[in-house]
């Protein structure tokens, strides 16, 4: 059988009837049949009746292959993207062990130098325990219960400087008090029940605390009589 391109029987123009088939990424335009236009004329020809597509006589098969601008710019795309995967490999790889170097830059070692001769006042600031060398005692750190009806407990203490005083609201009658430092060392405090506040001595002398009713409308501070005492060496 063989395709035409004209009718052979009245020489008018032909029709061929094409399906289509996938192969791979293009798809195959694969002839049927073919039939005159002259409504006079009956030819006809089916191709499907052929078994083997070779019998047909012509190369009547019409590939269609993807675009190469397509494939080309996908593949750019895909170039892109390695090439964007490669930069970030090297910037791990060079840049990253530099940034921790200096990340470790005046970190201090595991083991410090327990002489003294080389810990700075920062240091020992943070570590808050100085080296036996300076003659100077570490930090401690006392407790003094307060409430109106008993003042302070103990009334009275001796503290060496850097020690810390930590004042406990124990009083559960009255919403809140005052905790005020005759001497001006912080502001007032006003604690409800069970709350703590401490308080570290730097300087050496004595400084006198009294409890006081807040009133939180005048904002107004009426003192209680008795007070509490800390010495500091």
């Amino acid at each position: 059988m063989k395709f035409a391109e004209k009718c052979p029987k009245c020489n008018g123009n032909v029709q061929t009837k094409i399906i289509k088939k996938s192969i791979g990424l293009g798809f195959v335009d694969i002839p049927v049949a073919q039939f005159c236009l002259n409504p006079a004329c009956d030819w006809y020809q089916d191709f499907s009746e052929q078994k083997n597509p070779g019998d047909i006589k012509e190369d009547i098969l019409q590939v269609k292959i993807p675009s190469v601008k397509k494939s080309r710019k996908f593949s750019i795309a895909l170039g892109g993207f390695i090439f964007i995967i490669a930069i970030s490999l090297i910037f791990n790889s060079l840049i990253q062990p530099n940034l921790q170097s200096q990340k470790n830059v005046g970190k201090l070692p595991d083991t410090l130098n327990t002489s003294g001769a080389n810990i700075t006042p920062a240091v020992r600031a943070e570590h808050n325990q100085p080296s036996a060398a300076t003659g100077v005692k570490e930090s401690k750190k006392y407790s003094i219960k307060i409430d109106v009806a008993h003042g302070f407990n103990p009334a009275a203490m001796t503290i060496n400087t850097s020690d810390i005083i930590v004042w406990n609201n124990e009083e559960n009658q009255r919403t809140r008090i005052a905790l005020i430092s005759k001497d001006s060392l912080f502001k007032n405090k006003i604690l409800a029940y069970s709350d703590k506040y401490q308080y570290q001595f730097n300087m050496s002398g004595s400084f006198v605390f009294v409890l006081a009713e807040y009133d939180q409308f005048n904002h107004t501070y009426n003192e209680y009589p008795k007070s509490g005492e800390i010495i500091v060496r």
